[in-house]
């Protein structure tokens, strides 16, 4: 028997963004999904350790009927349990109950200590123990005999005999190293399966105008990657800064410098027709944006 563990889904993130709630569904439906059905044994369980939306104080219900289905179609495929996290203390897991199964592992010594409980006066002889937990993980490697797979953190990480799960895709400034575990209760063997799927978050720091031409199009054009350009750039080479980025689609640009960030720009906006006509009206010369509108007149009709 496997333990196949995500963490950290957070539906509804971004007060309820319905383009993070896409990306999320989107990663579930198209790789999540079809990954269990293929290798998910009879007898796994699909455990989610915690923080299934990311308030419980605002749900949306449109969104929270669709994460119902979620669970009903992930529970037959695997028998799915639910540890409650920090935004299931108010209660909301209990709208998943009569869809998971309510007879956590206990023959396999597998032991659950939800958040708000001591995790250190919990502690039993067991194998595994699954928690969520802000807890200090020096503390818990004293038991150095037990796996121990921890939730409440957004961001992956494994030191020694503790694993944090973190989510399953990526969050604002959070690490890209997402994904979920595969652990076998018995060996304590696990396996991290790295969400390769959806759309990673990256900012571009731009010092230098070179940089530009390393800009990888096809990575930008199929994640969220905004830029900052260093405003020393800007006062004699911003016509050229402007063309250069407008082949790219970035989520957003913004101008800074070392003492603060000045300028944001919509991306979608740029217009190179009109960039250019802009720098050189503002050259006075008469004769140049006569020779520029012929040049475009004859571009038109041939295009």
């Amino acid at each position: 028997m496997k333990l196949w563990i995500i963490n950290n889904t957070k539906f509804g993130y971004k007060n309820n963004s319905k383009e993070w709630s896409q990306n999320m569904f989107n990663y579930f439906e198209n790789h999540f999904i079809p990954f269990i059905t293929k290798h998910a044994k009879v007898g796994d369980r699909l455990i989610h350790i915690g923080n299934i939306f990311n308030s419980s104080e605002n749900v949306n219900i449109e969104l929270l009927l669709s994460v119902r289905d979620l669970f009903i179609k992930l529970n037959t495929i695997l028998d799915v349990e639910i540890l409650n996290g920090y935004n299931e203390r108010s209660g909301i897991s209990t709208m998943f109950k009569s869809i998971v199964i309510n007879d956590p592992i206990n023959d396999f010594g597998v032991q659950y200590i939800p958040y708000g409980s001591n995790v250190l006066e919990n502690i039993s002889n067991q194998q595994v123990v699954i928690l969520n937990s802000r807890i200090d993980t020096q503390l818990l490697k004293k038991y150095p005999d037990t796996l121990f797979i921890c939730g409440y953190h957004d961001d992956r990480k494994e030191d020694d005999n503790v694993i944090s799960v973190g989510a399953p895709y990526q969050f604002d400034k959070t690490s890209v190293d997402k994904g979920f575990y595969v652990v076998d209760p018995i060996t304590k063997k696990y396996q991290f399966v790295k969400n390769n799927y959806s759309p990673k978050y990256n900012t571009i720091t731009i010092t230098d105008i070179s940089q530009i031409d390393d800009i990888d199009t096809d990575f930008v054009d199929n994640n969220h990657v905004s830029v900052v350009i260093d405003k020393s750039l800007i006062d004699d080479k911003k016509i050229k800064i402007d063309v250069l980025l407008s082949k790219y689609n970035f989520k957003s640009i913004s101008y800074t410098n070392d003492e603060e960030k000045v300028e944001l720009v919509d991306s979608t906006s740029f217009d190179m027709e009109e960039l250019i006509r802009e720098k050189i009206k503002n050259s006075d010369n008469p004769e140049l944006i006569s020779e520029f509108e012929n040049i475009m007149s004859i571009y038109k009709e041939k295009y």
